[in-house]
């Protein structure tokens, strides 16, 4: 039976996919866009930050500020 070896086959397709933040789970699908990289054409996928986790990362920064100056408020009493 003849056969045709080694035969490259272009297509294209739409991939449709859903991004989740590793840390805290939160959907992040509105975050992200899909790119080709300027230098080697590559499919890329950008992602900003995670909202739900920076928004929670800087309300423990501001508790740790809060105890750091009570702490220093009690040194600066003694």
């Amino acid at each position: 039976m003849p056969t045709f070896e080694n035969t490259e086959i272009t297509t294209t397709v739409d991939i449709d996919f859903e991004v989740y933040c590793g840390t805290c789970g939160a959907g992040l699908c509105n975050e992200s866009d899909t790119r080709k990289s300027k230098n080697r054409n590559y499919l890329q996928v950008t992602v900003n930050a995670c909202p739900d986790y920076m928004a929670a990362k800087d309300k423990k920064i501001d508790e740790l500020n809060e105890i750091i100056e009570n702490l220093e408020i009690q040194l600066s009493n003694k």
